[in-house]
């Protein structure tokens, strides 16, 4: 079984220009129960199981500590505007 990242999600997508982030405003919550609260499109589409942040969250991930390693290397920034 590999270990949950501890990574933040704005870590794991590196986003820029996020101060007024729900996520960075409740660090202690994971972001897809954040966007389960604010009720919007990713609970109705039920897209955060298939994030990378989520996949590398979960307590048992299908990911191996290698191809989670990958996956945040080749991860291009994300830019919220």
């Amino acid at each position: 079984m590999v270990p949950k990242s501890d990574l933040p999600c704005w870590e794991i997508m590196k986003c820029t220009g996020t101060e007024n982030c729900p996520a960075r405003k409740h660090p202690d919550m994971n972001c897809w129960e954040i966007a389960s609260e604010v009720d919007d499109y990713r609970k109705a589409f039920n897209i955060c199981k298939d994030c990378i942040v989520y996949m590398l969250k979960a307590e048992n991930s299908v990911l191996t500590k290698q191809e989670m390693q990958t996956i945040i290397q080749q991860k291009r920034e994300c830019v919220l505007v």
